[in-house]
Protein backbone atom coordinates (compact mmCIF):
# COMPACT_ATOMS: atom_id res chain seq x y z
CA UNK A 1 0.00 0.00 0.00
CA UNK A 2 1.36 3.25 -0.91
CA UNK A 3 1.69 6.24 1.37
CA UNK A 4 -1.11 8.24 0.21
CA UNK A 5 -3.53 5.28 0.68
CA UNK A 6 -2.46 4.11 3.24
CA UNK A 7 -2.88 7.85 4.86
CA UNK A 8 -6.71 7.99 3.13
CA UNK A 9 -7.23 4.74 4.66
CA UNK A 10 -6.58 5.33 8.36
CA UNK A 11 -7.96 9.13 7.87
CA UNK A 12 -11.17 7.11 6.93
CA UNK A 13 -11.48 4.94 9.31
CA UNK A 14 -10.76 7.29 12.48
CA UNK A 15 -13.79 9.70 10.89
CA UNK A 16 -15.66 6.66 10.65
CA UNK A 17 -15.42 5.77 14.59
CA UNK A 18 -15.18 9.21 16.12
CA UNK A 19 -17.32 11.70 14.01
CA UNK A 20 -20.87 10.51 14.60
CA UNK A 21 -19.94 11.56 18.22
CA UNK A 22 -18.52 14.89 16.82
CA UNK A 23 -22.32 16.31 19.05
CA UNK A 24 -21.17 14.52 22.58
CA UNK A 25 -21.85 16.90 25.35
CA UNK A 26 -19.49 18.87 27.50
CA UNK A 27 -18.87 16.10 30.21
CA UNK A 28 -16.75 15.80 33.79
CA UNK A 29 -14.29 18.28 33.78
CA UNK A 30 -15.18 20.42 30.36
CA UNK A 31 -17.91 21.52 32.66
CA UNK A 32 -15.69 23.77 35.18
CA UNK A 33 -12.42 23.57 32.49
CA UNK A 34 -13.81 24.52 29.73
CA UNK A 35 -18.15 25.62 30.13
CA UNK A 36 -17.70 27.57 33.05
CA UNK A 37 -13.52 28.98 32.78
CA UNK A 38 -12.87 29.92 29.03
CA UNK A 39 -15.71 32.85 28.71
CA UNK A 40 -13.94 34.76 31.59
CA UNK A 41 -10.28 34.40 30.05
CA UNK A 42 -9.11 37.70 28.29
CA UNK A 43 -5.94 36.77 26.53
CA UNK A 44 -4.63 39.92 26.00
CA UNK A 45 -4.36 40.94 29.51
CA UNK A 46 -4.37 37.68 31.34
CA UNK A 47 -2.46 34.84 29.34
CA UNK A 48 1.24 34.96 30.20
CA UNK A 49 4.09 33.15 31.80
CA UNK A 50 3.92 31.32 33.80
CA UNK A 51 -0.49 30.48 34.38
CA UNK A 52 -1.12 29.88 30.89
CA UNK A 53 2.35 28.26 29.40
CA UNK A 54 0.25 24.74 28.53
CA UNK A 55 -0.13 25.36 24.74
CA UNK A 56 -3.02 23.68 24.37
CA UNK A 57 -4.85 26.51 26.92
CA UNK A 58 -4.08 28.76 23.82
CA UNK A 59 -5.46 26.20 20.92
CA UNK A 60 -8.62 26.07 23.70
CA UNK A 61 -9.07 30.05 24.11
CA UNK A 62 -8.77 29.92 20.03
CA UNK A 63 -11.39 27.76 19.34
CA UNK A 64 -13.60 29.68 21.78
CA UNK A 65 -13.19 32.86 20.30
CA UNK A 66 -13.57 31.28 16.70
CA UNK A 67 -16.99 29.10 17.36
CA UNK A 68 -17.45 29.68 20.68
CA UNK A 69 -18.81 27.18 23.42
CA UNK A 70 -19.83 24.52 20.66
CA UNK A 71 -18.31 21.04 21.82
CA UNK A 72 -18.31 19.85 18.02
CA UNK A 73 -15.24 22.60 17.34
CA UNK A 74 -13.54 20.94 20.50
CA UNK A 75 -13.81 17.53 19.81
CA UNK A 76 -12.75 18.03 16.40
CA UNK A 77 -9.50 19.33 16.93
CA UNK A 78 -8.91 16.60 19.23
CA UNK A 79 -9.58 13.95 16.45
CA UNK A 80 -7.71 16.21 13.88
CA UNK A 81 -4.88 15.46 16.55
CA UNK A 82 -5.46 11.69 16.28
CA UNK A 83 -5.37 11.19 12.76
CA UNK A 84 -2.23 13.60 12.63
CA UNK A 85 -0.58 10.67 15.19
CA UNK A 86 -1.87 7.86 12.93
CA UNK A 87 -0.17 9.41 10.21
CA UNK A 88 3.38 10.33 12.21
CA UNK A 89 3.30 6.91 13.28
CA UNK A 90 2.99 5.08 10.09
CA UNK A 91 5.46 7.46 8.78
CA UNK A 92 8.03 7.11 11.44
CA UNK A 93 7.18 3.02 11.94
CA UNK A 94 8.28 2.66 7.61
CA UNK A 95 11.37 4.59 8.57
CA UNK A 96 12.35 1.96 11.31
CA UNK A 97 10.86 -1.13 10.86
CA UNK A 98 9.08 -2.86 7.93
CA UNK A 99 5.97 -1.17 6.22
CA UNK A 100 3.47 -4.14 7.32
CA UNK A 101 4.52 -3.90 10.62
CA UNK A 102 3.93 -0.01 10.34
CA UNK A 103 0.66 -0.67 9.40
CA UNK A 104 -0.45 -3.01 11.67
CA UNK A 105 0.35 -0.98 14.60
CA UNK A 106 -0.78 2.43 12.97
CA UNK A 107 -4.16 0.65 12.36
CA UNK A 108 -3.92 -0.50 15.67
CA UNK A 109 -3.42 2.36 17.24
CA UNK A 110 -5.97 4.08 15.56
CA UNK A 111 -8.98 2.33 16.29
CA UNK A 112 -8.52 1.31 20.00
CA UNK A 113 -10.37 1.67 22.62
CA UNK A 114 -7.63 2.87 24.90
CA UNK A 115 -7.17 6.02 23.07
CA UNK A 116 -10.83 7.38 23.38
CA UNK A 117 -9.99 9.71 26.71
CA UNK A 118 -7.28 11.53 24.52
CA UNK A 119 -10.15 11.93 21.45
CA UNK A 120 -13.61 11.79 22.53
CA UNK A 121 -13.38 13.78 26.24
CA UNK A 122 -12.67 17.18 25.07
CA UNK A 123 -10.49 17.55 28.30
CA UNK A 124 -8.02 14.91 27.38
CA UNK A 125 -7.34 15.84 24.13
CA UNK A 126 -4.03 17.54 25.39
CA UNK A 127 -2.80 13.96 25.67
CA UNK A 128 -3.39 13.68 21.94
CA UNK A 129 -2.10 16.75 21.71
CA UNK A 130 1.61 16.69 23.13
CA UNK A 131 1.91 12.87 21.03
CA UNK A 132 1.19 14.55 18.46
CA UNK A 133 3.50 17.72 18.57
CA UNK A 134 5.99 15.12 19.95
CA UNK A 135 5.76 12.60 16.71
CA UNK A 136 5.97 15.84 14.37
CA UNK A 137 9.71 16.27 16.33
CA UNK A 138 10.90 13.17 16.23
CA UNK A 139 9.93 12.78 12.55
CA UNK A 140 11.59 15.76 11.49
CA UNK A 141 15.08 14.75 13.88
CA UNK A 142 14.67 11.65 11.59
CA UNK A 143 15.21 13.83 8.44
CA UNK A 144 18.94 14.76 9.53
CA UNK A 145 20.71 18.07 9.85
CA UNK A 146 18.25 19.87 7.56
CA UNK A 147 15.60 19.37 9.76
CA UNK A 148 17.31 19.88 12.91
CA UNK A 149 15.89 23.33 14.21
CA UNK A 150 12.12 22.05 13.02
CA UNK A 151 12.36 19.19 15.16
CA UNK A 152 13.40 21.48 18.28
CA UNK A 153 10.66 23.73 17.80
CA UNK A 154 7.71 21.00 17.78
CA UNK A 155 9.50 19.42 21.01
CA UNK A 156 9.00 22.67 22.91
CA UNK A 157 5.72 22.30 21.57
CA UNK A 158 5.22 19.19 22.74
CA UNK A 159 6.55 20.18 26.48
CA UNK A 160 4.58 23.15 26.60
CA UNK A 161 1.66 21.78 25.86
CA UNK A 162 2.04 19.08 29.07
CA UNK A 163 4.69 18.42 31.12
CA UNK A 164 3.71 14.65 30.92
CA UNK A 165 6.35 15.07 27.71
CA UNK A 166 9.44 15.73 29.48
CA UNK A 167 10.84 12.17 29.35
CA UNK A 168 10.44 11.76 25.88
CA UNK A 169 13.54 13.59 25.03
CA UNK A 170 14.97 10.44 26.57
CA UNK A 171 13.52 9.06 23.03
CA UNK A 172 16.43 10.97 20.85
CA UNK A 173 18.90 9.33 22.94
CA UNK A 174 17.12 6.36 22.32
CA UNK A 175 17.15 6.51 18.51
CA UNK A 176 20.75 7.15 18.82
CA UNK A 177 21.50 3.74 20.53
CA UNK A 178 19.50 1.47 18.31
CA UNK A 179 19.86 3.24 15.15
CA UNK A 180 22.20 6.09 14.81
CA UNK A 181 25.19 6.62 16.40
CA UNK A 182 25.76 8.34 19.71
CA UNK A 183 29.13 8.88 19.92
CA UNK A 184 28.66 11.01 16.91
CA UNK A 185 25.25 12.65 17.49
CA UNK A 186 25.53 13.02 21.20
CA UNK A 187 25.91 16.98 20.72
CA UNK A 188 22.63 16.98 19.03
CA UNK A 189 20.89 15.76 21.76
CA UNK A 190 21.85 18.74 23.61
CA UNK A 191 19.41 21.65 23.09
CA UNK A 192 16.69 19.26 24.09
CA UNK A 193 18.01 18.55 27.33
CA UNK A 194 18.55 21.97 27.73
CA UNK A 195 14.30 22.20 27.19
CA UNK A 196 13.96 20.23 29.45
CA UNK A 197 15.96 21.15 32.09
CA UNK A 198 14.31 24.17 31.77
CA UNK A 199 11.01 22.87 32.06
CA UNK A 200 11.56 20.37 35.04
CA UNK A 201 12.54 23.17 37.17
CA UNK A 202 9.57 25.16 36.00
CA UNK A 203 7.42 22.74 36.88
CA UNK A 204 8.93 21.34 39.45
CA UNK A 205 7.50 24.59 41.12
CA UNK A 206 4.45 23.76 40.74
CA UNK A 207 4.36 20.85 42.12
CA UNK A 208 2.81 22.04 45.57
CA UNK A 209 -0.08 24.11 44.34
CA UNK A 210 -0.83 20.71 42.25
CA UNK A 211 -1.21 18.93 45.08
CA UNK A 212 -3.23 21.62 47.10
CA UNK A 213 -5.46 21.65 44.05
CA UNK A 214 -6.08 17.87 44.32
CA UNK A 215 -6.29 17.93 48.05
CA UNK A 216 -9.34 20.54 47.80
CA UNK A 217 -11.25 19.03 44.59
CA UNK A 218 -11.06 15.73 46.31
CA UNK A 219 -11.42 16.35 49.41
CA UNK A 220 -8.42 13.43 50.79
CA UNK A 221 -5.47 14.12 52.60
CA UNK A 222 -2.69 13.72 49.37
CA UNK A 223 0.49 14.04 51.68
CA UNK A 224 3.27 11.13 51.55
CA UNK A 225 4.32 8.59 48.65
CA UNK A 226 2.88 5.41 46.84
CA UNK A 227 4.66 2.87 47.48
CA UNK A 228 6.22 2.15 43.72
CA UNK A 229 6.91 -1.51 44.27
CA UNK A 230 2.81 -1.22 44.38
CA UNK A 231 2.45 1.29 42.19
CA UNK A 232 4.59 0.26 39.24
CA UNK A 233 3.32 -3.30 39.08
CA UNK A 234 -0.18 -2.64 39.11
CA UNK A 235 -0.33 0.58 36.18
CA UNK A 236 2.12 -1.37 33.41
CA UNK A 237 0.33 -4.79 34.61
CA UNK A 238 -3.19 -2.55 33.89
CA UNK A 239 -2.33 -1.29 30.79
CA UNK A 240 -1.16 -4.18 29.03
CA UNK A 241 -4.04 -6.18 30.60
CA UNK A 242 -6.08 -3.50 28.85
CA UNK A 243 -4.27 -3.21 25.67
CA UNK A 244 -5.02 -6.73 25.03
CA UNK A 245 -8.40 -7.21 26.45
CA UNK A 246 -9.80 -3.58 26.84
CA UNK A 247 -12.74 -4.27 28.78
CA UNK A 248 -13.92 -2.57 31.67
CA UNK A 249 -12.66 0.80 30.67
CA UNK A 250 -13.62 4.09 32.80
CA UNK A 251 -13.05 7.20 33.60
CA UNK A 252 -11.91 6.10 37.30
CA UNK A 253 -9.45 3.34 37.99
CA UNK A 254 -10.60 3.00 41.86
CA UNK A 255 -10.74 -0.67 41.75
CA UNK A 256 -6.87 -1.75 42.06
CA UNK A 257 -7.12 -3.78 45.09
CA UNK A 258 -6.38 -7.28 44.56
CA UNK A 259 -5.98 -10.76 45.93
CA UNK A 260 -1.96 -11.55 47.03
CA UNK A 261 -2.42 -14.13 44.41
CA UNK A 262 -3.40 -11.95 41.85
CA UNK A 263 -0.75 -8.77 42.52
CA UNK A 264 2.05 -11.98 42.37
CA UNK A 265 0.84 -12.51 38.76
CA UNK A 266 0.81 -8.73 38.23
CA UNK A 267 4.35 -8.74 39.72
CA UNK A 268 5.69 -11.61 37.83
CA UNK A 269 4.21 -10.08 34.55
CA UNK A 270 6.04 -6.77 34.85
CA UNK A 271 9.19 -7.96 35.59
CA UNK A 272 9.11 -10.56 32.53
CA UNK A 273 8.07 -7.25 30.54
CA UNK A 274 10.90 -5.51 31.84
CA UNK A 275 13.50 -8.11 31.67
CA UNK A 276 12.69 -8.46 27.87
CA UNK A 277 13.07 -4.67 27.53
CA UNK A 278 16.20 -4.55 29.40
CA UNK A 279 17.71 -7.47 26.87
CA UNK A 280 16.51 -6.45 23.69
CA UNK A 281 17.61 -2.49 24.79
CA UNK A 282 21.14 -4.16 25.55
CA UNK A 283 21.07 -6.42 22.41
CA UNK A 284 19.84 -3.58 20.25
CA UNK A 285 16.80 -4.87 18.97
CA UNK A 286 14.48 -3.36 17.28
CA UNK A 287 11.54 -4.35 19.36
CA UNK A 288 13.76 -3.26 22.35
CA UNK A 289 13.23 0.20 21.18
CA UNK A 290 9.59 0.00 20.89
CA UNK A 291 9.42 -1.40 24.20
CA UNK A 292 11.20 1.25 25.47
CA UNK A 293 9.00 3.63 24.09
CA UNK A 294 6.00 2.60 26.17
CA UNK A 295 8.00 2.71 29.43
CA UNK A 296 9.61 6.09 28.44
CA UNK A 297 6.07 7.38 27.66
CA UNK A 298 4.63 6.07 31.12
CA UNK A 299 7.31 7.25 33.28
CA UNK A 300 5.53 10.83 34.60
CA UNK A 301 2.81 8.95 35.10
CA UNK A 302 4.50 6.52 37.61
CA UNK A 303 6.17 8.75 40.00
CA UNK A 304 5.46 7.59 43.74
CA UNK A 305 3.87 11.95 44.93
CA UNK A 306 0.17 11.77 44.58
CA UNK A 307 -0.29 14.09 41.66
CA UNK A 308 -2.39 11.78 39.52
CA UNK A 309 -4.37 8.57 39.27
CA UNK A 310 -2.70 5.12 40.00
CA UNK A 311 -3.71 4.20 36.65
CA UNK A 312 -5.54 6.72 33.28
CA UNK A 313 -6.62 5.71 30.22
CA UNK A 314 -5.33 9.12 28.67
CA UNK A 315 -1.66 8.23 30.41
CA UNK A 316 -0.92 5.70 28.40
CA UNK A 317 -2.07 7.17 24.74
CA UNK A 318 1.38 8.00 23.87
CA UNK A 319 2.85 5.05 25.01
CA UNK A 320 0.04 2.70 23.30
CA UNK A 321 2.05 3.73 19.95
CA UNK A 322 5.06 1.30 21.42
CA UNK A 323 3.28 -1.22 22.43
CA UNK A 324 1.83 -1.54 19.05
CA UNK A 325 4.50 -1.18 16.83
CA UNK A 326 5.84 -3.90 18.95
CA UNK A 327 2.97 -6.02 18.51
CA UNK A 328 3.04 -5.29 14.50
CA UNK A 329 6.93 -6.34 14.45
CA UNK A 330 5.77 -9.83 16.24
CA UNK A 331 2.39 -10.21 14.12
CA UNK A 332 4.66 -9.88 11.29
CA UNK A 333 7.24 -12.20 11.06
CA UNK A 334 3.98 -14.43 12.06
CA UNK A 335 2.24 -13.78 9.06
CA UNK A 336 6.18 -14.83 7.23
CA UNK A 337 5.31 -18.35 8.41
CA UNK A 338 3.20 -20.30 5.48
CA UNK A 339 1.68 -22.41 7.62
CA UNK A 340 0.47 -19.66 10.27
CA UNK A 341 -0.49 -16.88 7.58
CA UNK A 342 -3.83 -17.77 7.44
CA UNK A 343 -4.68 -18.51 11.02
CA UNK A 344 -2.72 -14.73 12.07
CA UNK A 345 -4.55 -13.16 9.51
CA UNK A 346 -8.04 -14.25 10.94
CA UNK A 347 -7.00 -13.39 14.50
CA UNK A 348 -6.10 -10.05 13.22
CA UNK A 349 -9.68 -9.13 11.26
CA UNK A 350 -11.05 -10.59 14.59
CA UNK A 351 -8.68 -7.92 16.58
CA UNK A 352 -9.63 -5.27 15.13
CA UNK A 353 -13.15 -5.68 14.28
CA UNK A 354 -13.36 -6.09 18.64
CA UNK A 355 -11.62 -3.10 18.45
CA UNK A 356 -13.69 -1.01 16.61
CA UNK A 357 -16.83 -1.99 18.43
CA UNK A 358 -15.79 -1.61 21.49
CA UNK A 359 -14.53 1.99 20.44
CA UNK A 360 -17.95 2.65 18.78
CA UNK A 361 -19.73 1.56 22.11
CA UNK A 362 -17.36 3.17 24.61
CA UNK A 363 -17.53 6.63 22.42
CA UNK A 364 -21.61 5.97 23.18
CA UNK A 365 -20.69 5.97 26.60
CA UNK A 366 -19.19 9.20 26.11
CA UNK A 367 -22.57 11.03 25.01
CA UNK A 368 -23.93 12.89 27.75
CA UNK A 369 -23.25 13.77 31.41
CA UNK A 370 -26.03 10.83 32.29
CA UNK A 371 -24.65 8.15 30.42
CA UNK A 372 -21.20 8.33 31.17
CA UNK A 373 -21.87 8.18 34.85
CA UNK A 374 -23.88 5.34 34.46
CA UNK A 375 -21.42 3.20 32.56
CA UNK A 376 -18.95 4.68 35.21
CA UNK A 377 -20.93 3.72 37.85
CA UNK A 378 -20.70 -0.04 36.83
CA UNK A 379 -17.22 0.00 36.76
CA UNK A 380 -15.96 2.19 39.55
CA UNK A 381 -18.55 1.60 42.46
CA UNK A 382 -15.72 2.60 44.91
CA UNK A 383 -14.80 5.76 43.94
CA UNK A 384 -17.14 8.89 45.79
CA UNK A 385 -17.39 10.80 42.94
CA UNK A 386 -18.85 7.89 41.32
CA UNK A 387 -21.61 8.41 43.63
CA UNK A 388 -21.33 12.13 43.70
CA UNK A 389 -21.57 12.33 40.13
CA UNK A 390 -24.64 8.99 39.90
CA UNK A 391 -27.09 11.49 42.64
CA UNK A 392 -26.58 14.46 39.84
CA UNK A 393 -28.04 11.78 37.54
CA UNK A 394 -31.03 10.74 39.57
CA UNK A 395 -31.83 14.87 40.60
CA UNK A 396 -32.10 15.23 36.76
CA UNK A 397 -33.99 12.81 36.13
CA UNK A 398 -37.00 13.74 39.07
CA UNK A 399 -36.03 11.10 41.49
CA UNK A 400 -34.89 12.71 44.57
CA UNK A 401 -34.88 9.75 46.45
CA UNK A 402 -32.51 7.76 44.77
CA UNK A 403 -30.46 11.26 44.43
CA UNK A 404 -30.28 11.19 48.18
CA UNK A 405 -29.19 7.32 48.48
CA UNK A 406 -26.26 7.87 46.53
CA UNK A 407 -24.81 11.45 47.80
CA UNK A 408 -24.64 8.90 51.19
CA UNK A 409 -22.93 6.90 49.70
CA UNK A 410 -20.32 8.94 48.23
CA UNK A 411 -20.90 10.25 51.94
CA UNK A 412 -19.87 7.27 53.69
CA UNK A 413 -16.81 6.65 51.25
CA UNK A 414 -15.18 9.75 51.92
CA UNK A 415 -16.92 11.62 55.12
CA UNK A 416 -14.87 15.08 54.22
CA UNK A 417 -16.69 14.97 51.01
CA UNK A 418 -18.07 18.76 50.97
CA UNK A 419 -19.53 18.80 47.45
CA UNK A 420 -21.03 15.52 48.68
CA UNK A 421 -22.99 16.83 51.76
CA UNK A 422 -23.48 19.85 49.63
CA UNK A 423 -25.71 18.33 47.26
CA UNK A 424 -27.37 16.08 49.62
CA UNK A 425 -28.12 19.33 51.42
CA UNK A 426 -29.41 21.05 48.14
CA UNK A 427 -31.28 18.07 47.70
CA UNK A 428 -33.54 18.24 51.17
CA UNK A 429 -34.10 21.38 50.25
CA UNK A 430 -35.87 20.82 46.90
CA UNK A 431 -37.96 18.07 48.81
CA UNK A 432 -38.84 20.61 51.61
CA UNK A 433 -37.06 18.96 54.19
CA UNK A 434 -35.29 22.50 55.70
CA UNK A 435 -34.01 20.73 58.49
CA UNK A 436 -31.71 18.30 57.28
CA UNK A 437 -30.86 20.80 54.16
CA UNK A 438 -29.71 23.07 56.82
CA UNK A 439 -27.50 20.33 58.70
CA UNK A 440 -25.79 19.12 55.55
CA UNK A 441 -25.22 22.43 53.92
CA UNK A 442 -23.70 23.33 57.06
CA UNK A 443 -21.25 20.80 57.47
CA UNK A 444 -20.27 21.45 53.07
CA UNK A 445 -19.16 25.35 54.26
CA UNK A 446 -17.24 23.83 57.33
CA UNK A 447 -15.47 21.28 54.96
CA UNK A 448 -15.32 23.95 52.05
CA UNK A 449 -15.45 27.56 53.41
CA UNK A 450 -15.69 28.53 49.47
CA UNK A 451 -18.72 26.39 48.43
CA UNK A 452 -20.90 29.78 47.64
CA UNK A 453 -23.84 27.67 46.63
CA UNK A 454 -23.85 26.33 49.97
CA UNK A 455 -23.70 29.73 51.29
CA UNK A 456 -26.77 30.54 48.42
CA UNK A 457 -28.76 27.79 49.85
CA UNK A 458 -28.51 28.44 53.67
CA UNK A 459 -30.08 32.26 52.41
CA UNK A 460 -33.01 30.03 50.77
CA UNK A 461 -33.26 27.91 54.07
CA UNK A 462 -32.95 31.02 56.71
CA UNK A 463 -35.54 32.93 54.47
CA UNK A 464 -37.96 30.38 54.32
CA UNK A 465 -37.84 29.75 58.28
CA UNK A 466 -38.19 33.69 58.29
CA UNK A 467 -35.15 34.28 59.87
CA UNK A 468 -34.27 37.31 57.39
CA UNK A 469 -31.35 38.56 58.80
CA UNK A 470 -29.13 35.25 58.35
CA UNK A 471 -30.93 34.89 55.12
CA UNK A 472 -29.20 38.19 54.42
CA UNK A 473 -25.73 37.13 56.19
CA UNK A 474 -25.34 33.92 54.15
CA UNK A 475 -26.34 35.50 50.52
CA UNK A 476 -23.85 38.16 50.77
CA UNK A 477 -21.12 35.26 51.56
CA UNK A 478 -22.22 33.56 48.81
CA UNK A 479 -22.71 36.38 46.52
CA UNK A 480 -18.48 37.66 47.70
CA UNK A 481 -17.56 34.60 46.54
CA UNK A 482 -19.46 34.72 43.08
CA UNK A 483 -20.55 38.29 42.41
CA UNK A 484 -21.42 37.84 39.19
CA UNK A 485 -23.84 34.72 39.23
CA UNK A 486 -27.14 35.44 38.03
CA UNK A 487 -29.08 33.21 40.72
CA UNK A 488 -27.72 35.15 43.70
CA UNK A 489 -28.77 38.16 41.47
CA UNK A 490 -32.24 37.56 41.72
CA UNK A 491 -31.94 35.92 44.82
CA UNK A 492 -30.97 39.56 46.34
CA UNK A 493 -33.94 41.01 44.90
CA UNK A 494 -36.73 38.65 46.82
CA UNK A 495 -34.54 38.40 49.98
CA UNK A 496 -33.99 42.03 50.42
Amino acid sequence: MTTKRAFLFFGILVSFLYLPFLGNAFVSDDIQGIVESVPTWNFISSFGWPQYIHFSTFLQYCTYRLFGLVPEAFRLQNILFHIGSVFLVYLVGKRLVKPNAAFVASLVFAVHPLVIESVTWISGGVYAQYSFWFLLSFWFYLQGKKRYWLSVLFFILSVCTSEKALSLSLLFLVYEWFFGNLKKNWSSLIAFLIVNASLIVFYGLQIGTRTQQLTASSYQSLSGFMNPLVQIPVAISSYLQLFVLPVGLTLYHSELQFPWWNFAIRAVVVLLFLGMTVYAFLKRKPIGFWLSWFVIGLLPTLTPLKIGWVVAERYVYFSLIGISMAFGIGFDIVMHRKKLFVPSLCVGIVLIFGYCTQTVYRNSQWRTEDTLWIATAVTSPSHPPTWNNMGDVYARAGNREKAVESFKKAISLNPQYADAYHNLGHTYLLMGNLTEAKQHLEQAISLNSYLWQSYRDLAVVAYEEKDIETAKLMLSKAIQLAPTDPTLLKLQKIIL
